[in-house]
């Protein structure tokens, strides 16, 4: 292989002479080792950036970067100055509120040359929405604007940060589950589900009363579960303060649920929020104080589309203004450094392949998630070694709520290291599969609207053996009434281990173990935990012993846990001598319940040298079943920082702590790694 590197220059006009050169360098005899293209500081379009094989070579690293640090403009929707700004048209001005209306201006999306086709239907929200469930329903995103560079909110009732409740449900409409563990399995092959009927409060019902015409409006909630979010079109019946949600909500719904009305004009009375007339193609907006600019996108394409791909660098882009996802990469060996994505209603980077890394980016108003990475393969447990690290990824998951990481590791063998991770309504890190590591992330601020979750959660899998979770910093997790978990193994998750992790102020449980087996957690620091530092419960055991809550995961051969057990090779190699345990399990019904083998036992796990520092004494909650099969150990509790000797100004334990010679065998843990590098 040559070693020549070949240097280009180019601006958005001369993009495509510029890759048809690199193509025939390719295909020449002596390729070049590497080929960098400089691209010239301007707007960009999509189109332009989709690579395909041709565009590659595993013998040629190619890099694209930016000629000055976010110079270089990736941008699917339309920018439009305040030249285009107007005043309402009379007919709508009658809508909006005397105090509101001097601050709110309209644009003619039909001015600028787009139709009906492209601002499109109002677009159901929501990871449990149920829209795809009903005929003729629409799906997929929809179209979104921006002011000053920050993502307005849809004309709601109440305004954003706060939330209505449910007076009552009279009717919970055509449900899969209702009341909880009660399912009605049939309900997935039906269609057009019966919506049910919601009651609400006085005050509310006046309000939508006012309002001129409701038939624009839809609601938004968490309608049964503060994990389950989703969006209906709605009607009513104001006389008697009903509401007729269109989809059925799939967990039902219940008095005190948490809820807005939205798309409506009339509630257009604050800084943020917009309204899209569909019949007309006007918008009607109060900016964000300052803006010059509003941009409104309208197509679901990706910025960066990379289709099978390899050994190819992008560098120091912004990526901003699609309905999809920014970035979408089949491939390996591609690296994705120093992006600014923002402003997008999917998730930031998707990446299926292996050995592909991200790193450096600064990610910030997605609708969706973060970065997602999928690769590896676990029937032979081969590792993807994808990397995801010293990404700053903030204020994320604006449109679906629910279910969207910041970082989710999916397959086998990939890394999240040294990221920053915080401002989100759920969780930070979701992962499944086997042998991740996540370790040195700085978490906080997360979990911020959901109770029965975790700043870094999986679940559901008793092969999902290997995955290392290593000195992570875990602070204020959870938000006003919302206590959610810091690490947490959902419903019979096994072989994790978490070591030498940091937990400060973690609303609920910092770690919460769902009745697996085979899983280690020691050598972790807790402080202030809000209910208890560890949980560990045997829900497995109890739903097959007991006819417990969790029965119907583990009560029949063919019940989920069952399931996934038979879908991956765990008594063949590799597997069985990796997780010797696993491989030893006892899968036959004849087999005695209280034997250790028997997977519903919470056995082969260990809870030991954990430094708990809580002021009200609460240590942990652990099942007897637990202490049974499994070594507890040693968890010193201490009543305040200072017994511990936690210095505050290094955010660790000082070196004269009592710990070390309390816990002999305690590691100190490098907080000084933790997070990005400054």
């Amino acid at each position: 292989m040559s070693k020549t590197i070949i240097v280009l220059h180019t601006d958005a006009d001369g993009l495509s002479r510029c890759r048809e050169e690199i193509r025939a360098y390719l295909t020449a005899e002596n390729a070049p080792g590497e080929i960098e293209v400089v691209l010239a500081d301007g707007i960009y379009r999509p189109e332009d950036f989709v690579f395909e094989a041709g565009d590659c070579s595993p013998h040629t690293h190619i890099t694209y970067r930016s000629e000055h640090a976010g110079g270089v403009i990736l941008r699917g929707g339309v920018q439009i100055g305040r030249e285009h700004w107007m005043t309402p048209d009379a007919d709508m001005a009658g809508r909006f509120s005397a105090d509101a209306l001097p601050n709110i201006r309209m644009l003619s999306l039909a001015a600028l040359g787009l139709g009906r086709d492209d601002w499109g239907e109002e677009i159901p929200i929501g990871a449990y929405h149920t829209a795809h469930k009903y005929d003729n329903a629409p799906t997929g995103c929809g179209s979104e604007f921006f002011t000053g560079g920050k993502r307005m909110t849809k004309a709601r009732y109440p305004n954003a940060g706060t939330f209505a409740k449910l007076s009552a449900v009279a009717d919970v409409g055509d449900v899969r589950e209702f009341p909880e563990q009660n399912y009605f399995f049939d309900w997935d092959n039906r269609r057009n589900h019966r919506g049910g009927t919601y009651i609400i409060d006085r005050e509310t019902n006046r309000r939508v009363a006012s309002w001129k015409d409701s038939s624009t409006a839809w609601m938004f909630g968490y309608f049964y579960h503060d994990w389950a979010d989703s969006s209906t079109p709605v009607t009513f019946n104001t006389e008697n303060r009903l509401v007729f949600p269109a989809y059925v909500s799939r967990f039902a719904a219940k008095a005190g649920a948490n809820y807005y009305f939205y798309n409506i004009p009339e509630e257009l009375d604050t800084e943020g929020e917009w309204y899209l007339d569909r019949e007309t193609g006007n918008v009607y907006f109060w900016p964000y104080a300052g803006a010059e600019t509003a941009e409104f996108t309208f197509r679901d394409i990706p910025l960066l589309d990379c289709r099978d791909t390899c050994n190819m660098t992008f560098s120091g882009f912004v990526l901003e203004g699609t309905m999809g996802d920014a970035v979408v990469c089949t491939g390996c060996d591609m690296t994705f450094d120093a992006l600014c994505i923002r402003n997008i209603a999917g998730t930031a980077v998707r990446i299926m392949g292996s050995r592909n890394t991200v790193c450096r980016c600064d990610i910030s108003r997605t609708g969706k998630g973060g970065i997602y990475v999928t690769g590896g393969d676990r029937r032979s447990l081969t590792p993807g070694e994808n990397r995801v690290t010293e990404n700053y990824i903030h204020d994320y998951a604006e449109i679906y709520l629910t279910y969207q990481g910041g970082i989710s590791l999916q397959g086998v063998g990939n890394i999240a290291d040294h990221n920053e991770i915080c401002r989100a309504p759920h969780t930070a890190i979701f992962y499944g599969g086997n042998e991740h590591l996540i370790e040195y992330n700085d978490i906080y601020d997360v979990v911020m609207l959901s109770s029965d979750a975790g700043a870094i959660y999986s679940g559901f899998d008793w092969a999902g053996n290997g995955t290392v979770i290593r000195y992570n910093r875990l602070r204020n997790i959870g938000g006003e009434g919302f206590v959610p978990d810091g690490i947490y193994w959902d419903d019979g998750l096994s072989g994790q281990t978490a070591y030498g992790n940091i937990f400060i102020n973690v609303k609920k449980h910092s770690m919460m173990v769902g009745g697996g087996r085979d899983c280690v957690v020691e050598n972790n620091i807790i402080i202030d935990a809000g209910i208890s530092a560890i949980q560990y419960d045997d829900r497995n055991r109890d739903g097959f012993v007991h006819d417990g809550w969790a029965r119907a995961a583990v009560n029949t051969p063919d019940a989920p846990h069952w399931q996934h057990l038979a879908a991956v090779p765990f008594r063949d190699e590799p597997w069985k001598t990796k997780y010797p345990h696993l491989a030893a399990i006892k899968t036959s019904f004849e087999t005695d319940p209280d034997d250790p083998d028997f997977p519903i036992n919470p056995a082969y796990s260990s809870v030991k040298n954990n430094v708990i520092i809580s002021p009200r004494g609460k240590r942990y909650q652990i099942a007897e079943s637990v202490y049974t099969y499994s070594d507890i150990g040693e968890n010193p509790v201490y009543d305040t920082r200072a017994d511990a000797g936690w210095d505050e100004d290094v955010g660790n334990l000082s070196p004269v702590s009592p710990v070390y010679r309390d816990l002999p065998e305690f590691t100190i843990i490098p907080v000084k790694k933790i997070g990005r590098s400054k």
